[in-house]
């Protein structure tokens, strides 16, 4: 009798647990409503220039992304017998289908596919492009977060390769070879020998396109007239440009090759209250990093700054033309995005680490970043940018200013004047510090010879140059510096 109640009770429960795995419901909200757009952006630094996006009337007229299956891409010789025409003879599979999302583990799941696929095709390459940068994976596949590193079958009998999702900004090769999802992606890394050549080559009519592309994605005529933007782009300064790139950085629009922006790790972004270097997104709900990410994917690029669009074209720079994100697509990815947990920090909290907390609160570091945080999640404003009276009342804006290089806060498309104050968690598993990314370490980063004129950062950088600004900590003693360093590798 007590083994029959002890069976009902455990099925009962497990029929309570199941109906409370189906109970979520999310709120899924008009993503591009024209008064919540008004609001979710800080005012750039020149504010007559602040964005105006196309209306929710333009942005409704695209129609919904498919999310088709993918495959994964070998590296040649490595495929198995076949597999091209087995490519052929697949059927489009569609993978992304909000209605049979019932749990929250459902819609983290699906997420993760809207994260990870990419939305813009090209006809698949004969030979796979090889990076020497990444690893070939045991099977003799390409790492998948990587332009042309999966085939896409969107009609049968036609392979096509694809670009631009955000897992290939946002993933991370850790030391041990596995991927870690969310985190500051490797991203750029400097081009080969025989593509500097190709540039130095360039036809005039080639090299006129690709001055017309860096005008689209990083004009600013109030900062810089057009005619000495790409009067100023040589042959010589994109191959300078090309050779700096450095992984964990990326001139992402709205930014500039010269003065590109690290790529932030997404983990913990739920607890952030603004977005991007800059601050330019105020993060305040889910609806805000859904928005976050239309712009991302390049709909700023039709926007109007002032009198300026850099792109007349209505669809989304980079993406497939005449498409967006669903609502439910959206909401999913910014779900998972939710959803991310660091990985287990292999630097213990020992001995050298615990005197590193004591310097830690010595120096005063708790006051921009904040435990258990590690940021307070406020702003403080560039060099030379005066702090309107209306926004010291509705942001969360610090009284000093740090000295850091103005000109990704000043002289881009993303410039609101402002840097965010970053969180200080995983920084262990991170690269290319300052805004910039021009320091490669936390050593670098402490290192007083960085703010001399000549210095050459370890980071991104164009020719030598000091790294300004967040003086903090480098007068420490040698002995206190490791001991810093050892516990901010802890957190």
């Amino acid at each position: 009798m007590r083994l029959l109640v002890a069976s009902i009770a455990a099925s009962a429960l497990f029929t309570y647990s199941s109906a409370a795995a189906q109970a979520f419901n999310p709120e899924i909200l008009r993503v591009w409503d024209d008064r919540a757009v008004e609001a979710f952006e800080l005012p750039l630094a020149q504010s007559d220039r602040s964005p105006r996006y196309p209306s929710s009337q333009e942005y409704y007229a695209l129609k919904p992304r498919v999310i088709y299956r993918s495959y994964p891409v070998y590296t040649p010789g490595r495929e198995p017998a076949g597999y091209g025409e087995w490519l052929r003879q697949r059927e489009p599979e569609i993978i992304f289908d909000a209605s049979k999302l019932r749990t929250e583990k459902d819609w983290i799941q699906a997420g993760r596919i809207v994260f990870q696929s990419h939305i813009a095709f090209i006809p698949a390459p004969r030979v796979p492009e090889l990076d020497p940068s990444l690893p070939i994976l045991p099977d003799g596949t390409l790492p998948p977060f990587r332009p042309g590193n999966r085939y896409y079958i969107r009609q049968k009998g036609l392979i096509e390769v694809g670009l631009n999702a955000c897992a290939d900004c946002h993933t991370r090769i850790m030391p041990d070879g596995s991927f870690l999802e969310g985190a500051q992606g490797i991203v750029a890394r400097p081009f080969s020998a025989s593509v500097m050549k190709q540039v130095r080559e360039s036809t005039p009519e080639s090299f006129a396109r690709r001055r017309e592309n860096d005008w689209i994605l990083f004009g600013a005529p109030w900062i810089q007239s057009k005619e000495t933007f790409v009067g100023a782009m040589t042959p010589d300064q994109v191959v300078a440009q090309l050779a700096a790139n450095h992984p964990g950085v990326f001139a992402r629009q709205g930014t500039s090759r010269s003065h590109p922006v690290h790529v932030p790790s997404l983990i913990g972004v739920k607890d952030r209250r603004y977005l991007d270097a800059t601050g330019l997104v105020r993060h305040r709900s889910i609806g805000d990093l859904m928005r976050y990410a239309v712009i991302n994917m390049g709909l700023d690029t039709s926007a109007r700054f002032g009198d300026f669009q850099p792109s007349s074209n209505p669809t989304p720079f980079g993406g497939e033309v005449g498409t967006r994100y669903s609502e439910e697509q959206l909401y999913a990815m910014a779900f998972y995005m939710y959803s991310l947990k660091p990985p287990v920090n292999p630097n213990l909290r020992d001995a050298l680490a615990s005197n590193g907390q004591k310097v830690f609160g010595q120096q005063g570091c708790g006051v921009c970043h904040t435990p258990p945080l590690y940021t307070n999640n406020k702003l403080t404003p560039a060099i030379g940018f005066k702090v309107p009276d209306h926004m010291r009342k509705t942001d969360n804006i610090l009284s000093i200013c740090i000295g850091t290089d103005p000109a990704l806060a000043m002289s881009t498309r993303r410039g609101t004047g402002f840097y965010k104050v970053p969180s200080l968690l995983g920084v262990w598993h991170r690269n290319a510090f300052g805004h910039e990314g021009q320091a490669e370490t936390l050593e670098e980063w402490l290192d007083a010879a960085r703010l001399q004129g000549d210095y050459v950062p370890k980071g991104f950088h164009i020719g030598p140059g000091a790294i300004k600004g967040h003086e903090f900590g480098l007068k420490l003693s040698p002995a206190d510096k490791r001991a810093l360093i050892a516990f901010l590798k802890s957190l």
